[in-house]
């Protein structure tokens, strides 16, 4: 779907591959440290409180996209809470606002 070229360029990294797993840091972290980079320079886009929570210990920024299961759950600490990633002009989010974040 998406090309061998793109696919060359992703990388996963999921809870089973770290001892401790989310809200705990460390695959945030081993992301980092195995893709080479500032942790200024990035920001976590998660939709869970535990998720937030693990973005905030490996001391990354985040944007938080509320869905239907954890729109009551507490974002406080997050850097930015919108409702969905959006498809209309008025509530997307853009390279430019996440920008604005680090």
């Amino acid at each position: 779907l998406m090309g061998e070229e793109r696919f060359a360029k992703f990388q996963i990294f999921a809870g089973d591959m770290v001892k401790q797993k989310k809200p705990a840091p460390d695959v945030y972290n081993m992301a980092v440290d195995a893709m080479g980079l500032d942790k200024e320079r990035c920001v976590i886009v998660e939709d869970t409180n535990i998720g937030l929570r693990a973005a905030m210990a490996a001391e990354i920024a985040c944007c938080v996209t509320k869905s239907s299961y954890t729109g009551d759950e507490d974002f406080t600490g997050a850097d930015l809470v919108v409702e969905e990633l959006g498809d209309d002009r008025e509530g997307v989010v853009t390279l430019e606002n996440l920008s604005s974040l680090l």
